[in-house]
């Protein structure tokens, strides 16, 4: 018989063992190696940059010590090398579920073209000053179905939560991934809750439908490998 958790032991971070529950460590992937002008296609899929790969030992160093059922993973490349990273200290191998890709902010735009054949600078301000201010994803104009971004996140998470009980998983994927469940979690209209620094850890607790927030943006594993960061890879 499944063990009924108490909610008060949920969100209790000195709980003996996962039965239970699932604990579901959300990382996202190191910095992808982008440059000016990248064509929109490449960028959506851009690889692990120099300093992405050293967050990304950096992360799998951290939690080496970590009891690990699984590892899930996006299907990009710059999260599928993340989650190799932490796979290989338990071995494992990393589990990729589609619906954890990160959302296309750029969709509906030629995808052979960068931004700045599309848009002035000026004007490229001005679209992320939006952004900025709304904290929406809608502020980007030619960005894939928000809602249903958001619909394939939650539902993704949850299978997992789902299957993974009595277990701490990894699930490495991207920062609009995580603030997507972070919205659907505290009932959030803000798409954009918090920046989600590159191989930080964000720590959610799961028994049936209940969930508890541990922790979020945890990234003080990098600061040793990382003294500062470029605009480009924000």
């Amino acid at each position: 018989m499944t063990k009924r958790i108490r909610t008060i032991d949920l969100d209790n971070p000195f709980a003996p063992s996962f039965e239970g529950m699932c604990e579901v460590l959300l990382v996202r992937h190191g910095e992808q190696q982008f440059f000016e002008n990248i064509p929109l296609g490449e960028a959506l899929d851009a690889p692990l940059s120099e300093t992405g790969w050293k967050q990304a030992r950096a992360v799998g160093e951290r939690l080496a010590p970590a009891r690990l059922g699984r590892v899930y993973c996006s299907p990009m490349k710059r999260a599928f090398d993340t989650a190799n990273e932490i796979a290989k200290h338990h071995g494992l191998a990393p589990i990729v579920r589609d619906d954890l890709r990160e959302i296309d902010l750029w969709q509906k735009a030629p995808q052979d073209r960068g931004l700045l054949d599309l848009y002035s600078r000026e004007e490229l301000v001005e679209i992320y000053r939006e952004v900025s201010r709304s904290r929406m994803h809608s502020a980007y104009p030619h960005v894939e179905d928000v809602a249903e971004f958001k619909a394939r996140v939650v539902r993704a998470v949850d299978s997992i939560i789902a299957e993974s009980e009595g277990h701490r998983v990894v699930v490495a994927c991207h920062g609009g991934v995580i603030n997507a469940y972070l919205s659907e979690l505290f009932g959030s209209s803000y798409d954009h809750l918090v920046n989600v620094f590159h191989t930080s850890i964000t720590v959610v607790r799961g028994a049936d439908t209940r969930r508890a927030v541990l922790t979020i943006n945890d990234y003080s594993h990098v600061m040793a490998v990382q003294s500062h960061r470029g605009d480009l890879n924000a």
